[in-house]
């Protein structure tokens, strides 16, 4: 039998063990509120993170970006590194998704091939890796704005937005998150993934290790000036934001990579200073592979309508009548002739027949025209067919120029 002495004991030996358990959950309580009121305020931060937008500060944005929100989504994502003291590109993205169809494309443009139609400002064709710097040396302080020009006159058509991740950005996500490479793992979520070089699925591998805790930790090094993220996007929170949507719908859409990379879009030819051999793109070959697959993703209202363009070039200076005809058959409209137009002219003009029956086509054609033209409810002085009839004149090198 217990004496009264025991069962004291028994029972103050419950009661510092209730004392003890009930200290350890109100510092677990404690610690669980701090660390939620550190993240919250961690968060608030984060959120507030400016993006730079070069293109805004120039007013370019209206002349290289996309103002019609549609299903057919186009952003482009550049990752720069440091290589001899030196900034490079050494991989570009432009994801396409039409997300009422639910299809999409990744266009993947290695650092390392070259791009030929830059000849009328440096005489040769130079690697993508140096398109900013290209551009710094043509016009100081405009060398992202000329690389974002120069990647749609590569892939033949506007973007809608950018997130351009420079090389101090990448370092310190490398520092934070790990270092990225290309994974053959991803090479599963794409319909022709193991028919391209793993180096395509760099992107992938990047949004992968983007986990909220760590950027929340580190958001204190993306305050620092030093570390810039450019992109239409006006906050980081926003980029990494549609980063992360990217990387999901790239994992539940199986879209079709384009891989510039590969041998079937590259043109190879011995170096002009005759040391190696250089790859140039094959814009003709990319351009059937990209209309094959974005004419499943082009808007409905684009489809019902099927516009038939004409151009013809009035301004006394050539390539412009196939420049367009390019972009403007890359955005999904059809174009049955491009030409020479019989006389000179100063103004561009459209000529619409039927205004009413193509008003969406219209809308992505003038994209490709930023400013004012007058729509002429008739056609053209000499034989045509088409339902929009261009003739462009003397004033269209200054829709945009560098």
């Amino acid at each position: 039998m217990s004496t009264g002495r025991e069962r004291y004991k028994r029972s103050q030996k419950k009661e510092r063990k209730k004392i003890n358990i009930g200290g350890w959950k109100l510092i677990a309580i404690v610690v669980s509120l701090a660390v939620i009121v550190y993240l919250a305020y961690a968060y608030i931060g984060f959120s507030k993170i400016k993006s730079i937008n070069p293109l805004q500060e120039s007013n370019s944005d209206y002349y290289l970006l996309s103002s019609q929100k549609d299903e057919l989504e186009k952003t482009l994502i550049v990752f720069e590194e440091n290589y001899n003291e030196k900034e490079r590109i050494f991989a570009a993205y432009l994801y396409s998704q039409n997300k009422e169809k639910e299809v999409s494309v990744l266009t993947y443009v290695p650092g390392w091939v070259e791009f030929a139609q830059v000849k009328e400002d440096f005489g040769s064709s130079i690697p993508i890796a140096t398109f900013k710097y290209a551009g710094d040396q043509l016009q100081q302080g405009r060398g992202l704005e000329y690389a974002i020009w120069q990647f749609e006159q590569l892939l033949g058509g506007n973007i809608d937005e950018y997130i351009w991740i420079t090389a101090s950005a990448t370092e310190i996500f490398s520092e934070k998150l790990g270092s990225s490479s290309g994974e053959g793992v991803y090479a599963q979520y794409y319909d022709n993934g193991f028919d391209v070089n793993q180096d395509a699925f760099f992107l992938n591998s990047f949004v992968s290790k983007l986990g909220w805790l760590n950027l929340l930790i580190s958001s204190e090094k993306f305050k620092d000036s030093n570390t810039d993220i450019y992109s239409s996007l006006p906050t980081l929170l926003g980029t990494i934001l549609k980063l992360k949507q990217i990387h999901r719908a790239t994992l539940s859409m199986r879209p079709h990579i384009i891989d510039l990379g590969n041998n079937k879009f590259l043109t190879a030819q011995e170096s002009k200073v005759g040391v190696g051999i250089s790859s140039y793109i094959n814009t003709v070959e990319y351009d059937n592979t990209w209309r094959t697959f974005s004419e499943r993703m082009i808007d409905r209202e684009l489809e019902r309508e099927r516009v038939r363009v004409e151009i013809y070039n009035g301004s006394g200076m050539s390539g412009y009548a196939s420049q367009y005809a390019r972009r403007i058959r890359n955005s999904g409209c059809e174009v049955v002739r491009f030409d020479n137009a019989p006389t000179i002219q100063d103004k561009t003009e459209f000529y619409v027949p039927k205004p009413k029956e193509f008003d969406y086509s219209l809308k992505v054609i003038f994209e490709l025209f930023p400013g004012s033209y007058e729509i002429i409810e008739g056609r053209p002085p000499f034989m045509t067919t088409g339902d929009v009839v261009i003739i462009l004149g003397k004033d269209i090198p200054t829709v945009y120029s560098f």
